[in-house]
């Protein structure tokens, strides 16, 4: 009896000790469960500006004002090669000097994505026919002959001329959008070959613009010839530029 009751006290001391090594091995189930290790997380790309650049943008408009380099009414191509410069082309018709062409650059100052303020300088030229008298101060009024110099019949000057203006300018682009824009300009302009018109006595009036009288008139005087211009200019935007990264 007592091998009996000792070999059983061995079977159950070797089945308790199976069973407490599985207990162990066996993983331990939560109840809340840890989430897994999480992977790289991309960046979300960010959202391009929503106005074009001015950098590799080209603009082709139309132009209107008094004095302009571009005439009375004109139109221009644009090319933006840098963020901070503009390079323009252009023509128009003048009431006073005639057909008009100019090129202008600008450099801009702190440019956005939709406005540039920038200063300019250029040159223009136009192609001229003038006709006038030298020596009259007030040209086909017949109560005045009498102020010609000498008294008599009017001298008439009549040719063709180029002028040659140097043009100073500061303007403000706006972009309405990614596909147009406007611009308010103002500036002046400084006659470099004067020399071209006959110089004259007077002219019959002088308004608010130079004519070629008035020309001869100043270099008579031995007067510098400036022209004040203002000008408003509406534009397509042909090619989108690259947009300003901040």
């Amino acid at each position: 009896m007592r091998r009996l009751a000792a070999t059983l006290l061995a079977v159950t001391s070797f089945v308790l000790g199976v069973r407490s090594s599985h207990a162990q091995v066996r993983p331990a189930h939560s109840l809340f469960p840890m989430p897994g290790p999480v992977g790289p997380q991309l960046p979300a790309p960010s959202p391009a500006p929503h106005d074009a650049g001015w950098r590799n943008s080209t603009v082709l408009g139309l132009s209107s004002g008094l004095g302009s380099p571009y005439g009375l009414l004109g139109a221009f191509v644009g090319f933006f090669p840098l963020q901070h410069l503009q390079l323009e082309v252009g023509g128009g018709y003048s009431t006073s000097f005639g057909p008009a062409v100019s090129a202008l650059g600008r450099v801009g100052f702190n440019p956005g994505n939709s406005s540039f303020l920038a200063l300019g300088v250029g040159l223009s030229t136009n192609f001229t026919d003038y006709q006038y008298a030298e020596n009259c101060e007030a040209p086909g009024n017949g109560l005045l002959a009498s102020r010609c110099s000498p008294p008599g019949v009017p001298r008439v000057a009549e040719g063709s001329a180029n002028p040659i203006w140097l043009n100073f300018e500061a303007s403000e682009d706006v972009r309405l959008g990614r596909s147009v824009g406007g611009r308010i300009a103002a500036g002046v302009g400084f006659l470099l070959n004067p020399g071209d018109f006959p110089a004259a006595l007077g002219c019959a009036s002088e308004g608010l613009g130079q004519t070629p009288c008035e020309v001869g008139a100043s270099r008579a005087r031995d007067e510098i010839t400036w022209l004040l211009h203002v000008r408003i200019d509406l534009y397509a935007v042909i090619v989108q530029g690259t947009p300003l990264t901040r």
